[in-house]
């Protein structure tokens, strides 16, 4: 009698499924978002923000090995996190971003220009892919780019940039290029005065807004004569003469000034803001909404500065 019987067929089976190999579990990162973008204008400056979507229980801290990927660049997470995760951020920057006062304290480190502000995908793992548009990336130092989570298209939306870390430090950060514009008075900023020193009018004091916009290194006081104006708007001012590097202060005094040499009698003048590289701001706006232009290279004042920049909105 053979005594050697086979396995009863339920337990070959079972058998035969432990051999089957099973995917590794995925839970324990899956349900971290992109949610962030900020840029500046040169891509020096940035920050992604992510964030634990979907009721995360607090779990979601297995991001060894994982991979932030925008179409350029590709940054490997170089740990799990050790602490609960619901309704956390992460928040990844460049040097640029950190050097800036005030700016919570970055969680990992991203090269310069890690995602194009010409439009770009980036792609976390296998769980998050968002597909920006260059016209959806804001630029102007202040505003970034959101995806909102509720709506299954993942829609950008602008708003105040608001970086979060993962011990939930946050603020706001804001990255000026260029001189600002003198303040006109509006939006609560101080408009400019002038005060006689002298009852002849060959001293005046003049006071202006040196306070509401940053990024002035100097001041210059610029004037000209009646046949320097603008023939048309839109034109160029002819320049009769400045005064270069008055300081930051918020009045001047202005003595023994010149009478102008066409025989009118009128003296125009403006304070322009200078920045550290001695390029100068706006000259404001004239009635139709063009910028004034001086006579020197890209409408600066051409004796003080030969340069101009209007990437600094404050003030404008």
């Amino acid at each position: 009698m053979n005594l050697r019987r086979g396995l009863p067929l339920a337990v070959l089976i079972a058998c035969s499924a432990l051999l089957i190999p099973v995917p590794a579990a995925r839970s324990g990162v899956h349900l971290w978002r992109i949610t962030e973008l900020f840029s500046n204008a040169d891509g020096t400056i940035q920050f992604i923000e992510m964030t634990t979507c979907c009721g995360s229980a607090g779990g979601e801290i297995f991001v060894s090995g994982q991979h932030l990927s925008s179409n350029s660049h590709d940054f490997i997470f170089p740990a799990n996190l050790t602490m609960a995760t619901a309704n956390k951020h992460l928040l990844l920057a460049t040097d640029g971003y950190a050097a800036l006062p005030g700016a919570p304290v970055r969680d990992y480190t991203i090269p310069a220009n890690f995602f194009s502000t010409s439009g770009d995908t980036l792609t976390f793992a296998v769980y998050d892919t968002w597909t920006v548009p260059g016209a959806a990336i804001p630029t102007n130092g202040t505003s970034s780019v959101n995806k909102n989570q509720d709506d299954a298209t993942d829609t950008p939306f602008t708003a105040t940039n608001s970086p979060t870390n993962l011990h939930e430090g946050t603020g706001s950060v804001t990255v000026v290029t260029g001189p600002p514009a003198i303040p006109d008075g509006r939006g609560g900023s101080t408009p400019l005065t002038v005060a006689p020193l002298a009852s002849d009018g060959s001293s005046l004091r003049l006071s202006y807004d040196a306070a509401s916009c940053t990024n002035a290194s100097s001041h210059h006081l610029i004037y000209g004569q009646r046949t320097g104006l603008p023939s048309a708007p839109g034109g160029g001012f002819t320049v009769l003469g400045a005064l270069c590097n008055i300081g930051n202060a918020s009045t001047y005094d202005w003595t023994s000034i010149p009478d102008p040499p066409d025989g009118a009698g009128l003296l125009w003048y403006l304070i322009v803001a200078a920045d550290a590289t001695n390029v100068e701001g706006s000259w404001g706006k004239d009635g139709a909404g063009n910028e004034r232009l001086g006579p020197g290279a890209g409408g600066s004042d051409g004796i003080c500065s030969t340069a101009k920049s209007v990437t600094n909105s404050c003030g404008q």
